[in-house]
Order: C-alpha cells, then sequence, then structure tokens
C-alpha cells in the first residue's frame, strides 16, 4: 500500500505537459427556467420507474440517453435545469423567455460549434433527431405514455483495485454567486518501492456542482489545501487524465504504466471546475480520483507535442498554419495511445495526421474539426509511429481583437498542439515533451 503525504510548498519545476485549460467537456449549459415538474414524477423517473413524465416514450428515451447524465431530476455536473418532464421541456427558456426550453434544446443539438451533448459524449443519430423534430413540430404536446428512468453519467468499475486515493485536505466550499471556479490542489505520494500507475478512475463527491476534472503530475510539491487556479494550469504541469461525465475510465495496457518515484515523494496537482449556475448555498466537495498502481511494467507511458510554437496571427485576420515533422530516430517505434488537441480561445480548428512513409492512407492522430476552447478530451488513438514518416499538424485561427497574437500559455495567446499519450517513453536525455512541435517546419 502507498503511503500519502500532503504537500504543502507550491512550486513547479520541469515536466511534461502544458497545463491545459478549460478542458474536458460536461454538461453546463445556457439557463433556462427550472419549474418545478412534480416530485412524484420527477422522482419516480430519477429512480427508474415507469411512470407517465408528460412526454412520448419515443422522445423521452432519446433525453435520457442523451441529455439526461446532467440534466436529471436533480441536475448535476453544473447543469443548470433538469429536462425530464413536459413541464420542464415546455417552460420559458431563462435566457430568451419568448422561447421554450425544448426550442433550445434542439437549437443548441444542432450547433456544430457547441454541441449538446458535449465530446466525448456521442452526439444525435439521424433517427433520434428525426424524433425531437417530429415532436416539436406537432406542438410538443402533452403524452400520457408510462416511460422514465435516470442515465448513468459515472463510469464503469476498474478491472483493478484502487490502492491510492488523490484527494484535497479539507473540502472546497463553492461560492452561491460564482458561476464558475476553477481550484487546485496537491497531493504527494512516497511509494517506498517503484510503482507504476496502471489504471484510473474519477471520485466524484458532489456531482451538483463537479463540471470537469483534471489529474498532474508534477516535479514538485503544491498545496494540499484546495484554493483557486488559473483555468490554463501550469506549464510545469504533466496532464496525466481528465474525466467529465461521459468520460470513461483510464485502463492501461497491461505492460504500460506510468512511473512513480522509486524513492522520494511523486506529486500530483488536481484540478477541478466547479459550475454552480443554479446558486446552490453550501455545497462542497471533496472530489479526487483512486488510482490502482502495480509493479513496474515493461513499458512506461509518457506525452508529447505535435504542432508549433511559431504562431503569429495578425489582426482582425484569419490564418493558417500547417507543419510537419519528418520523424527522427528517438520517436521511431512509439505508439501512439490517445490524443488531446489544444488550441486558445481564437482556435477554429486543428488536425494531426501520421503519413506513413511506405504510402498507405494516412492515420488521424487527433481531429477537432470545429475547435471550442471548452470542450478539449483525450480522442482514442491507436498507431505506431516508424522510421520516416511524417507528422503533419494543421491548425487555424480567426483573431478577432485588434492585437496580433503570438504564441503563449495565457488564454489570450495562442497555441498549436497535439498533446499525444504514447509508449515506450524516450529516455534521451535530449529529449522534452515539446521537442515534435519545436522541430517541426512550418508554413
Amino acid at each position: 500500500m502507498l503511503a500519502p503525504r500532503r504537500s504543502v510548498l507550491a512550486s513547479g519545476s520541469f515536466a511534461l505537459v502544458c497545463g491545459l485549460l478549460a478542458v474536458f467537456s460536461a454538461c453546463s449549459g445556457n439557463n433556462s427556467a427550472s419549474p418545478d415538474a412534480g416530485v412524484d414524477a420527477a422522482g419516480a423517473a430519477e429512480s427508474g420507474a415507469q411512470v407517465s413524465t408528460g412526454l412520448p416514450c419515443d422522445v423521452d428515451a432519446v433525453l435520457q440517453t442523451h441529455c439526461r447524465k446532467c440534466h436529471a431530476a436533480t441536475p448535476v455536473y453544473g447543469a443548470p435545469m433538469p429536462l425530464v418532464t413536459h413541464a420542464h421541456l415546455t417552460a420559458p427558456a431563462k435566457s430568451d423567455p419568448s422561447k421554450k426550453v425544448y426550442e433550445l434544446v434542439v437549437q443548441r443539438i444542432r450547433d456544430d460549434a457547441k454541441p449538446m451533448p458535449q465530446p466525448p459524449n456521442a452526439r444525435l443519430a439521424a433517427g433520434e433527431m428525426a424524433t425531437l423534430d417530429g415532436w416539436v413540430g406537432a406542438g410538443a404536446p402533452r403524452s400520457g405514455d408510462a416511460c422514465g428512468g435516470e442515465a448513468d453519467a459515472g463510469t464503469e468499475a476498474l478491472a483493478c483495485t484502487p490502492d491510492l486515493s488523490v484527494a484535497p485536505a479539507a473540502p472546497w466550499t463553492m461560492p452561491q454567486t460564482a458561476t464558475n471556479e476553477y481550484v487546485c490542489y496537491g497531493m504527494e505520494v512516497t511509494p517506498g518501492a517503484a510503482k507504476h500507475v496502471v489504471a484510473l478512475t474519477p471520485r466524484v463527491d458532489n456531482a451538483k456542482i463537479v463540471h470537469h476534472i483534471l489529474l498532474f503530475q508534477t516535479d514538485a510539491a503544491y498545496p494540499s489545501t484546495p484554493q483557486k487556479c488559473s483555468p490554463g494550469g501550469s506549464l510545469q504541469w504533466k496532464l496525466m487524465f481528465g474525466w467529465a461525465p461521459g468520460g470513461k475510465n483510464l485502463q492501461l495496457p497491461p505492460t504500460v504504466g506510468y512511473p512513480l518515484a522509486a524513492s522520494g515523494p511523486s506529486h500530483f496537482v488536481v484540478q477541478v471546475h466547479y459550475n454552480n449556475v443554479s446558486g446552490l448555498a453550501g455545497e462542497k466537495d471533496t472530489s479526487g480520483f483512486d488510482l490502482c498502481t502495480a509493479a513496474p511494467r515493461a513499458n512506461e507511458a509518457d506525452v508529447l507535442a505535435f504542432g508549433t510554437q511559431k504562431i503569429d496571427i495578425p489582426p482582425n485576420a484569419s490564418k493558417e498554419t500547417t507543419c510537419t515533422l519528418d520523424v527522427p530516430p528517438a520517436l521511431a517505434g512509439v505508439h501512439i495511445l490517445a490524443a488531446m488537441p489544444h488550441m486558445h480561445q481564437l482556435g477554429t480548428s486543428i488536425e494531426t495526421k501520421l503519413v506513413p512513409a511506405g504510402g498507405g492512407p494516412e492515420v488521424d492522430l487527433g481531429t477537432a474539426s470545429s475547435w471550442d476552447f471548452n470542450n478539449q478530451s483525450w480522442l482514442p488513438v491507436d498507431a505506431t509511429i516508424g522510421a520516416d514518416d511524417v507528422v503533419r499538424t494543421k491548425c487555424a485561427w480567426t483573431n478577432t481583437t485588434g492585437a496580433r497574437v503570438k504564441f503563449g500559455e495565457n488564454t489570450e495567446d495562442e497555441m498549436c498542439y497535439s498533446f499525444s499519450m504514447y509508449y515506450p517513453r524516450i529516455q534521451s536525455s535530449l529529449w522534452t515533451w515539446a521537442a515534435p512541435a519545436l522541430i517541426s517546419t512550418c508554413k
């Protein structure tokens, strides 16, 4: 069993990944009225009982599958209102009282820039959209159908038993008047022997206010008591994992693990994005992560970045940059497990492709064709990089400001990175996480 010890210092040193942002999708959205829909119907729907919510069962099934992970009878994960009963859907929308909630629901589902449900959740299929359109087109009539139930926004159980819990030294109390808060806390672990983190799962304490949570490794300690922090985190933090409703656990392949220090402490930082759009009072939270560790495996996992730091976007202009990396010997043979494209608020699209040296189809290493700064997530990848392959990253921005924008850590600056989780870890002292981006050629 590992022996956790709370961290007490606030400093940072080199690590692998840009502290990332208001990343990872979740369930907050436009505010709408939340009328009392009747405790019996809403409560029964939440418990899974078959009752009449006033919705046709086909409509109810679509909402059940795609919306109620967050928009439950008691909204969770920052959702502003329930979408369980006919009364919920036909109430005037708070953001635009001239419209009904269902009108804005359909509008948001179709919004390619900021869709609902948000990634990593799947968007509605054509047939499901047709079901909603048919009901709305008929005037959203009330139904006597008996149906209902509550969607599961949690994750499946890990195949291992967690032996390490990353948790704060004290609960965070969410201010009633704050809609969004980014809060960080640290923890250090002294394993006593070499260990690998082989799986982890989020531990959500208060689902009513948690929007998403991120786990970082860092070389230095961070305060163990939760405190406000920048959405962008720190360049000294290496992102290990992030979770939002609809996301899954991280279970690494049998031969792969994230290393913990064999001697001395390993440091973790947790960043929690809280959303309290409903103005709830006195809400506390101790969310974190549960980890499984094991004896060192054959391969160490790590993170690198494709893309570029050569960014110069003129004021009031659009800009597109394409960067190519001729795979260096150090990178040949690594296997990519997942990717997270990353830009800031002026980004419009980003894609990274692997071009095999021997020809054949290009391999997608992470694409966000409609970039949304507030909804970023790890995308599954299964690709091995070969010698003489080429990795091509394309980024596009639209600068709506009157200032020239260049590369930087602040959200007012810009980035063009495709963070990639890979193994085996490159051990060369000349290697850094940003090396692929630094040596790419751009035009």
